[in-house]
């Protein structure tokens, strides 16, 4: 599909509402043919707006946004691609890798080797379509469920 225009720019606080609403909604719409209820339910557990601050004070959240609406972000550090998320209307519009690209060039600053994903079992063909491959399959601990995830790698420069 053709990409959408967006601007990306660093998160603000005033995103966190947006950021939670975003994250909440493609959790529960683009992962539910993956993942059972009670995952997704122990996933989201007791998340709020104000766990995104530290992360936006950090300047490590990015956001996609066309006509002043936020429609996803990303978050990245060097050497690692932590999160990429488009709200469930725009999903296969270019955004996402609209944000991939901005997470791979942050992730590259200061970092030489692969780029790792800890890829949700739904994104994991997104990420592969665009590089990245499988290095094995794993769990990650979100409240008090075990979360199967695929993680992956980058090496292209």
């Amino acid at each position: 599909m053709q990409p959408t225009s967006v601007a990306i720019r660093h998160a603000r606080p005033g995103d966190a509402s947006r950021l939670h609403e975003v994250h909440t909604a493609a959790v529960r719409t683009l992962c539910a043919d993956y993942y059972p209820a009670e995952i997704l339910d122990g996933w989201l557990l007791n998340r709020s707006a104000d766990g995104y601050l530290p992360p936006i004070e950090r300047g490590a959240i990015f956001v996609a946004e066309r006509d002043s609406t936020v429609l996803g972000f990303g978050e990245a550090a060097p050497g690692v691609v932590v999160a990429v998320y488009v709200h469930p209307s725009v999903a296969h519009q270019g955004i996402g890798s609209a944000l991939l690209r901005y997470a791979l060039e942050r992730a590259r600053q200061s970092h030489s080797g692969p780029i790792t994903v800890e890829s949700t079992l739904n994104a994991s063909a997104f990420y592969a379509r665009r590089g990245f491959r499988e290095v094995k399959r794993s769990t990650v601990k979100r409240n008090r469920v075990e979360v199967p995830i695929v993680v992956m790698e980058h090496n292209a420069v």
